[in-house]
């Protein structure tokens, strides 16, 4: 495997681990965790940064999508803000309000990929803030 690739498939995996990693953050007692979740957040953009670079370069190493990479950015963008203040709202003790607000987004979002991850995350707040 040549240098680009073989760079390409470890942040892969960084990412993958990185991803995993805020989902523990979120469901464990580590304060605080907006601001931890927010910094892995940075750690995954700077590797989706290195990521475009080198598809720039070498374009057959990026994950073809369904969707233009202008809508997935949106998407994410959209799904992003809208896990911020659901958590926001959860933290808060207004876990239906969370939960409405994902449900909307689930119902309304253009990105299956992206409705899909927000029924997952309604499935797991409503698990995890039960009272």
């Amino acid at each position: 495997m040549d240098a680009l690739a073989n760079l390409h498939q470890r942040l892969r995996v960084a990412a993958s681990l990185l991803d995993e990693a805020a989902s523990e953050i979120r469901d464990a007692p580590l304060s605080p965790t907006k601001q931890h979740i927010y910094s892995v957040g940075q750690a995954l953009a700077s590797i989706y940064e290195i990521q475009s670079a080198i598809y720039k370069l070498r374009p057959e190493l990026e994950t073809k999508y369904e969707e233009s990479s202008e809508d997935v950015s949106a998407a994410n963008r959209r799904l992003g803000e809208l896990l911020i203040a659901a958590y926001d709202l959860a933290d808060a003790s207004r876990l239906p309000e969370a939960l409405a607000l994902l449900s909307a987004f689930a119902t309304n979002e253009p990105s299956e990929y992206h409705r899909s991850l927000a029924k997952t995350e309604i499935e797991r707040m409503a698990k995890n803030y039960e009272t």
